[in-house]
């Protein structure tokens, strides 16, 4: 599968993850303010940012940075792609605090959504939230992802979102990114 370079959509800009944002997507991972909501919290050095790229820059995953009026101001990504089971896992974190209580979340998971689940005809996303990330579970909660069973008491918590319920929400928020 050849991702695109970019990706257009509701009014953002994915750029496909390339050797020259390792830096600085480095630096905001880093970052306490990422790095609470993160699973892993250890310091990320040059040299594990760079074999983690070289690991996830394949046909199984699509990173992307997200753009806004210009400036990079987070990344998202669906990684280990199931072409078989038509699904993958989501993800997305934003650096820049004015863009979490905003649209632009959103914005990045339509466009992202759209393509997986138009070009990829995914049945299902997974996402995993940690348990304290109260956002970001509302946030997925909103786009239609449901908590797996036996999930309610791990820490690193699993959630599906499947393709019905991916087109429902997008149709529900369609008029907000108008």
């Amino acid at each position: 599968m050849r991702f695109p370079e970019r990706l257009t959509s509701y009014g953002v800009d994915l750029l496909r993850l390339t050797e020259a944002d390792l830096e600085l997507v480095r630096y905001w991972r880093n970052h306490p303010n990422v790095t609470r909501y993160m699973e892993y919290r250890e310091h990320i050095t040059q040299q594990m940012q760079q074999n983690w790229f070289n690991r996830i820059n394949n046909d199984r995953n699509f990173y992307a940075t997200v753009e806004w009026c210009g400036q990079k101001v987070g990344l998202a990504n669906l990684r280990d792609i199931d072409y078989q089971a038509h699904c993958a896992e989501s993800g997305i974190f934003f650096w820049d605090e004015q863009c979490l209580n905003s649209l632009i979340p959103f914005r990045a998971h339509f466009a992202l959504h759209d393509w997986g689940f138009d070009n990829l005809r995914l049945e299902y996303a997974k996402a995993h939230i940690l348990r304290d990330n109260l956002r970001a579970i509302r946030f997925n909660r909103m786009l239609g992802h449901v908590l797996q069973p036996g999930q309610e008491n791990v820490q690193n918590q699993l959630y599906f979102q499947t393709r019905e319920a991916y087109f429902a929400a997008r149709e529900r928020y369609a008029n907000l990114l108008a």
